[in-house]
């Protein structure tokens, strides 16, 4: 039991290391660097609407910032998400099989009329198939995410912006559930000129009008 004790606090000890010390150097290894190249190509609709508001939008400036441990909050409930919403197109499954991944309900309210309606808060919201939810990632005010994709079966890429004093910036977080791990990706890049709820409007705007709604 005492060596048992003594594994689990070294193996945590240099989780906590490895943390830090990505936090501090912001290192990324170079198998996460191409799974997020790759990620990022797929996105297409996302990073064209960078390049489009912001011409000097480069997905080479993206370098990890900080590696956090995601805070737990989960609750039983069902993925309520289903066809005929607006967000199912949207919805991520794992590859595995072991949930579903929602980014946008916790953002935005579709009235019964007229175009969606954006809460200030946004939430990586993710529906294991055992039927509890997980919170991954939440951010408040300053910021959005705006599409996301699983890269394997343990990472999820998220994409979106944030607001500080200089300006909005692109970023990208990859997310690894089983690991509890958030690496968080961050580009030099601010503007003033970035519409924040654009790229948002844009996708449901389309989407309810393929609806006939």
């Amino acid at each position: 039991m005492a060596y048992l004790m003594l594994l689990v606090w070294s193996c945590g000890s240099s989780n906590e290391e490895t943390s830090l010390d990505a936090t501090i150097t912001g290192e990324e290894s170079l198998e996460e660097k191409q799974l997020l190249e790759n990620g990022f190509q797929q996105l297409t609709e996302w990073t064209a609407h960078w390049k489009r508001q912001v011409p000097g939008f480069d997905l080479h400036d993206f370098k990890l910032s900080r590696v956090d441990s995601i805070e737990t909050i989960e609750r039983p409930e069902e993925n309520f998400i289903t066809k005929g919403n607006a967000f199912f197109a949207y919805l991520k499954d794992q590859p595995d099989g072991k949930g579903t991944v929602d980014i946008y309900s916790y953002k935005i309210t579709f009235p019964e009329e007229g175009k969606p309606y954006f809460n200030p808060d946004s939430e990586v919201t993710y529906f294991r198939s055992d039927g509890m939810r997980e919170r991954l990632l939440f951010i408040g005010p300053s910021g959005a995410f705006e599409d996301a994709i699983w890269l394997n079966s343990e990472a999820l890429l998220v994409v979106g912006h944030f607001e500080s004093d200089a300006g909005v910036s692109p970023k990208a977080w990859i997310i690894y559930p089983e690991s509890q791990l958030i690496h968080q990706y961050e580009s030099n890049l601010t503007t003033d000129d970035y519409r924040r709820e654009g790229f948002l409007t844009k996708r449901f705007s389309v989407e309810k009008q393929s609806d006939g709604v």
